[in-house]
């Protein structure tokens, strides 16, 4: 894709965002200057938003998108921002550089566990975490998450993307690979969020007492279709959901609202999924407002 082509399909996403859609072009000029300053600094410290920063370079798409649109997977971020308070526990399942964990460890104050497979990514997150002096908040784990403990072949040419992989993929290394119910032990989460590329069916089997438990209230993942290649549908994952007893949900951030949905998102990034809909409701309505780039939400 050419130099015209990216920047244009940027700006048709700044015009669509929630937080540059009202100046699309002061974001178009973070997105060019960005990159033209990264020719020159292979790294790049960032101010976020609050008192968080991250460290940026080339490539790093799982937080550089927060230079641009502020605070990248917004509507999902939001809604935990609003349902999370201090003293609760998150877990981030393929936690990549940190977005969610920074966010909501650095902004809310709640206890995050961070589970990052690919070792330079793992190694990167750790850098983010002490940056931020939020070592007594996060708690950083570099393994992966399956249906049993053991070890699999993780690629390590796809970024944001890296997967589990056969043996035989030439860009891959060999991760050990842990539990959602042995990482957690007793310390119970209040929402998961969870994104690895795929695998997320077998993940979820390793995550059986969690799900069970009345204590964990939301969970965030992503349904694209990338469970094909590991023979899963999209719809066996929303099936065991469902049957744990979460619903699909859109969060309306405007009125903070959820709105029950008939499926799981085709449109967006990620699915919401709720249990005990009035808990979850009321905390979101008792929330403070977070400002983000001189707006409050």
């Amino acid at each position: 894709m050419n130099i015209y082509k990216k920047v244009k399909r940027r700006l048709i996403q700044f015009k669509e965002h929630p937080l540059t859609k009202d100046r699309p072009y002061v974001a178009l000029w973070r997105y060019i200057f960005f990159n033209l300053k990264n020719r020159l600094f292979r790294e790049q410290i960032i101010d976020w938003i609050g008192n968080l920063k991250f460290y940026a370079r080339k490539g790093d798409a799982g937080l550089v998108g927060n230079i641009y649109y502020g605070v990248y997977e917004f509507e999902e971020s939001i809604f935990l921002l609003h349902f999370l308070k201090e003293g609760d526990v998150f877990l981030d399942a393929g936690a990549n550089l940190g977005h969610y964990s920074l966010l909501l460890s650095g902004m809310k104050k709640c206890r995050s566990i961070a589970v990052e497979p690919i070792p330079a990514t793992y190694n990167q997150l750790v850098r983010n975490i002490k940056l931020n002096k939020l070592e007594s908040l996060i708690e950083s784990y570099n393994f992966g998450v399956a249906e049993n403990e053991g070890r699999l072949n993780f690629s390590t040419d796809r970024n944001t993307m890296d997967r589990i992989v056969a043996e035989t993929y030439k860009n891959s290394i060999q991760v050990s690979v842990s539990t959602i119910d042995a990482i957690i032990k007793n310390d119970v989460p209040i929402a998961l969020k969870i994104d690895v590329e795929g695998y997320e069916y077998f993940a979820l089997q390793g995550a059986g007492q969690l799900l069970e438990s009345p204590d964990l209230k939301v969970v965030v993942l992503e349904l694209n279709g990338s469970g094909k290649k590991y023979e899963v549908e999209d719809v066996e994952v929303f099936q065991m959901l469902l049957e744990k007893g979460f619903k699909p949900m859109e969060y309306d951030f405007t009125q903070r609202t959820l709105i029950e949905l008939k499926n799981f998102n085709t449109h967006k990034f990620n699915t919401v999924f709720v249990r005990d809909f009035q808990f979850v409701a009321k905390r979101i309505l008792k929330s403070e407002k977070i400002q983000i780039r001189n707006k409050k939400f």
